[in-house]
């Protein structure tokens, strides 16, 4: 407390001049050892020798113990040693001791009320210090700071009066230390190997990992082979599918700025050498804290760079097609203050981001608070978390499970500092997601294909899901549940494959949601196998208005897959079919039926394709597929078809 300390220097040349001070009781003049000592005092506090400093406070105490100011400097060394009742109740004495002209001692006062939870008391004591200052003329730009802590402090009460249910637990000695640092922790999509930042001897960072045992503990945890340095290795996140690592490196050679960001490829069992990220990434200037979404495709992480809004803002770069990343964008003034905006996690709905800030009213120092992407696309305000997951200390590092559910994050003081679990509360959980694993193979051989998989949300206004599949035709991702989605397969040589699915229910990386698909090669004599008896191929994501052939804008994309098909054989022809259930008249099915097919005849040729090439023919509701008795089947049989001439 620079301004006490002051304050104490002035009180010193007010007793040589054996001057007494303001409303306390009259000083006797110290001696000139009892000055040496008060000196001495004040050398041991700057140093944080506490008991030292301690030792000599006693004995002036002792002799002078009607001085307010040396009740203050009691204190300092009480929050010095996170001793919050010794501080209190100095506090106290010194408000009691200074009368009415206490004033900057309230603002000690509430801070430690707000250390100690003591979120009422500290509001009080806010109040008290603006009625001080209030009294004594201060300039409006100081009242204005200080109504600003009232109002944070009010905030906070309130937060404290409607507390959440939060019961963290620490993870045990598998992965906590009573020697060392653990904090960073992120978690594998399976839930079964946890990755985390380790500080050793109070200077070497390195990543280190632990995995989950039977009965749910961790096991004792090792460092990660490939990626540890001798240089520090920080924040770290990890994809769904377990390949790519980014993380926080400092002080490198090969670094842009003081941090940036590096990334590693998991080969095998080992991690490759890490690269720094680019200059596409990373500035003269500070980058750290990654958080990736769980297909790879965003990456968010804090810098200070020039031309934001505060001290460290949120930023936020998307994965461009041919692994490049494009050029950080910042979340702008929804979410970033004129404080520090930092320790961002994207969660794995695709939808909601929570982070750290200094620059918005809570609990005091960093707290952690919430926001979504809204239907709109636009952020929503961001909410506090909530108390006691926020409390007036720092709050960093958050890390939410797939179930949305099952939490982790570090805390402690000092060089305490552990990982741990909790539940979140229902009110601030993401929305659940779960596995979803493609598998393609073809439909001949049985061999497994690397084939293009595109997933989406079937009102396309959610993010998509876009990748390639192993070399066992294999490709696991991670999606929001409660959702529709569509897909498409695409490999060339081959028809392409879309269908829709609901996603309900939890799966494991064990049991993942399965989608097997089975790729038709471009033969004459293997497409006359195709999905139905007559050789047509249903387009699953070809959308109508309701009982019209209006085309639905979400047809587009499906349509425009057979139209580049078409272009890379010009030597095809194709037929459309329009299908219908048996709601309402067979004439006015047919009728339907025919319009429909008429109409994605129609698109087709817009986009270039010969008329030609095209023919359309109708068939209401004489070709159902499914019984019409029950509503997924009459939504099987209302479906439209093609099926290559060649």
């Amino acid at each position: 407390m620079p301004a006490r300390f002051t304050f104490l220097l002035l009180w010193l040349l007010a007793c040589l001049l054996a001057v007494p001070l303001g409303a306390q009781a009259p000083a006797r003049p110290m001696k000139k050892s009892e000055l040496k000592e008060l000196a001495a005092t004040q050398s041991l506090l700057s140093l944080r020798k506490y008991p030292e400093a301690q030792e000599k406070l006693d004995r002036l105490l002792r002799r002078h113990g009607g001085v307010a100011d040396l009740h203050y400097l009691q204190a300092e060394i009480g929050r010095g040693e996170k001793d919050y009742p010794k501080a209190l109740a100095a506090l106290e004495r010194g408000i009691a001791l200074e009368g009415p002209a206490a004033s900057i001692a309230y603002r000690e006062l509430a801070e430690v009320h707000a250390q100690m939870g003591n979120y009422t008391e500290a509001l009080d004591a806010y109040e008290s210090y603006l009625a001080a200052l209030q009294r004594a003329g201060r300039s409006p730009d100081q009242l204005k700071a200080v109504e600003e802590r009232v109002a944070e402090a009010r905030v906070a009460a309130e937060l404290a009066a409607n507390p959440l249910a939060f019961t963290p637990e620490p993870l045990g000695p598998g992965v906590n230390t009573p020697d060392h640092l653990e904090y960073f922790p992120s978690l594998s999509v399976d839930g079964q190997r946890m990755i985390f930042t380790r500080r050793v001897n109070k200077q070497q960072e390195d990543f280190y990992q632990s995995n989950r045992l039977p009965d749910g503990s961790w096991d004792r945890a090792t460092p990660l082979d490939g990626v540890n340095t001798p240089l520090n290795e920080g924040a770290q996140t990890i994809t769904a599918d377990g390949r790519y690592l980014v993380f926080t490196g400092c002080g490198r050679r090969d670094g842009a700025g003081s941090c940036d960001l590096y990334f590693s490829e998991r080969q095998g069992d080992r991690w490759t050498e890490a690269q720094n990220m680019g200059a596409t990434i990373n500035t003269r200037a500070s980058e750290s804290q990654p958080s990736l979404s769980q297909d790879g495709r965003l990456l968010f992480f804090a810098s200070n760079r020039a031309g934001g809004m505060g001290n460290d803002d949120i930023y936020v770069a998307g994965r461009n097609p041919d692994g490049s990343w494009s050029r950080p964008v910042n979340l702008g003034p929804s979410i970033n203050t004129s404080g520090n905006d930092r320790y961002p996690f994207w969660a794995a709905d695709n939808r909601t981001l929570y982070f750290t800030s200094t620059g918005r009213r809570g609990m005091g120092g960093a707290d952690l608070f919430k926001t979504s992407v809204d239907e709109n696309n636009m952020w929503e305000q961001p909410t506090n978390l909530g108390y006691p997951l926020n409390t007036a200390g720092e709050e960093t590092n958050l890390f939410i499970a797939l179930d949305g559910k099952t939490a982790f994050f570090s805390k402690g003081v000092g060089d305490d500092i552990d990982i741990y679990t909790f539940e979140m509360p229902e009110k601030i959980r993401p929305a659940p997601a779960t596995y979803v694993q493609v598998s393609v193979v073809d439909d001949q051989t049985d061999q497994p294909l690397v084939a293009n998989v595109r997933l989406q949300t079937q009102d396309k206004k959610g993010l998509v899901s876009s990748s390639q599949t192993d070399r066992h035709g294999c490709y696991l991702t991670v999606l929001p549940t409660g959702r529709d989605y569509g897909f498409t397969v695409e490999k060339e040589g081959y028809l392409f494959y879309s269908d829709r699915f609901e996603l309900t229910g939890e799966h494991t990386v064990s049991e993942p949601f399965l989608l097997k698909i089975r790729l038709q090669p471009l033969l004459e004599e293997d497409v006359s196998e195709a999905a139905e008896a007559d050789g047509a191929i249903v387009l699953k994501n070809v959308f109508f208005e309701t009982a019209s052939d209006e085309l639905l804008e979400l047809s587009t994309e499906e349509l425009d897959r057979l139209v580049a098909l078409l272009n890379s054989q010009p030597q095809l022809g194709v037929e459309i079919a329009g299908h219908t259930d048996d709601v309402g008249s067979e004439a006015a099915n047919q009728r339907l039926s025919e319009r429909r097919a008429a109409s994605v005849k129609t698109y087709l040729e817009s986009q270039g394709i010969a008329p030609d090439r095209i023919r359309s023919v109708g068939y209401g509701e004489s070709r159902p597929v499914a019984p019409n008795d029950t509503e997924a089947g009459r939504a099987r049989n209302r479906r439209t078809t093609f099926r290559l001439l060649f």
